[in-house]
């Protein structure tokens, strides 16, 4: 098979501000400042200009699918207006040949039952960021007054449910937090109907240390614990992405999650004042590293994706961390995710700062599939 070329994931910043404040935040806590130096909202006039652009970038790479997903910030802060107006213009890339996959990842909190139904209209993902039980999402995402968000939450999520197979798929992001049960975790989050899990571990690196929020446990134990409750369910209909890549990962097929450092990050990034850059993943690692100069108006989507900086994030096969030589999973692995390898001192060359999670979950998801006999 012929390596895939080009960018096919997209993630429009919409809104470059936010009704939350929460605790981990890379994107507004983090070491990169960009955001403070951009409109709050993107215009019509970007979108304009990416449209034509994006359609000569697929069909020179003979893209014929591409991810589109609305970003923030908090997308759902824009006027509903410019949201359908949005919509209506990327249905010109689909009349050009080229499928969209349609994603929206909001915090839920002004979810209601006008922003479901018109989500619905468009045949779309709608990923709502829910870390678990009421105490542990309350002690991270909390709004710009230091409230709790829980209940607006999964008021949203109630809200979204109701058009669930009616043009809405609806799924969660948790990003993780090793206070909870991870068997707990899963049930609550079954419990509200989510059948989509989105699992993450914080961002992070050896310059934005992993937050410590229990030294008594790791990710590797709350990750277990949520895989064996997975696993015990034994339910088809629920899918928890991470746990397939990593499924997979163990049997021998290649990675696709970017929790991987063997999976290649074809995303490209379309900002409020119209720049193009790398995934935002980096903004942890440093102030303007992924400000590269690009913009929807003065350059092709080409000059992003041939920039040495986006061709370290599809050839990270080249660079796999010294220290990671001896481990079992490195092929599988590949060092983590190349913006948690990242150290001032000696750039991506070190391993993830998730390796114990990592490492905890592919060795127990290994054993669990040889002890049932899967691989």
């Amino acid at each position: 098979m012929a390596e895939l070329t080009g960018i096919d994931t997209y993630i429009i910043k919409t809104v470059e501000w936010c009704n939350l404040d929460c605790t981990y935040c890379y994107f507004y806590h983090g070491q990169d400042t960009s955001f403070e130096k951009r409109p709050r909202h993107m215009s019509r006039a970007i979108i304009e200009a990416f449209i034509p652009k994006m359609i000569e970038h697929s069909q020179a790479h003979g893209i014929d699918f591409v991810h589109l997903t609305f970003h923030g910030g908090e997308p759902l802060l824009q006027a509903k207006e410019d949201f359908i107006w949005m919509m209506e213009q990327f249905d010109r890339i689909d009349a050009a040949g080229i499928r969209t996959a349609r994603k929206l990842t909001t915090n839920g909190v002004t979810l209601n039952d006008e922003w479901a139904e018109l989500m619905a209209r468009y045949d779309m993902h709608l990923a709502i960021s829910l870390d678990g039980s009421r105490e542990i999402h309350d002690a991270a995402r909390v709004d710009l007054a230091g409230r709790g968000s829980y209940d607006r939450v999964v008021r949203g999520l109630r809200n979204a449910l109701k058009w669930e197979g009616k043009g809405l798929n609806v799924g969660t992001i948790t990003v993780l937090n090793p206070t909870e049960n991870g068997a707990h975790l899963y049930r609550h989050l079954r419990s509200l109907g989510v059948k989509s899990i989105n699992l993450i571990l914080p961002e992070a690196n050896y310059v934005t240390p992993i937050p410590v929020v229990n030294p008594d446990r790791s990710y590797a134990q709350l990750l277990k614990e949520i895989f064996d409750a997975w696993v015990e369910e034994d339910d088809d209909s629920v899918d928890i992405g991470f746990f397939g890549d990593v499924v997979r990962a163990v049997a021998g097929a290649p990675a696709s999650s970017d929790q991987f450092g063997f999976a290649p990050v074809r995303v490209a990034v379309l900002e409020t004042d119209g720049s193009v850059q790398p995934t935002d993943n980096f903004r942890s690692c440093a102030d303007g590293m992924v400000e590269l100069g690009i913009s929807i108006f003065r350059n092709s989507l080409d000059d992003l994706y041939y920039h040495d900086f986006f061709q370290l994030c599809i050839n990270q096969r080249a660079f796999v961390p010294e220290e990671c030589g001896e481990c079992k999973f490195v092929n599988v692995c590949g060092g983590g995710r190349i913006s948690t390898r990242y150290s001032r001192e000696e750039g991506f060359k070190r391993k993830s700062v998730h390796c114990e999670a990592l490492y905890g979950i592919l060795d127990h998801a290994a054993k669990v599939l040889q002890k049932n006999a899967l691989v």
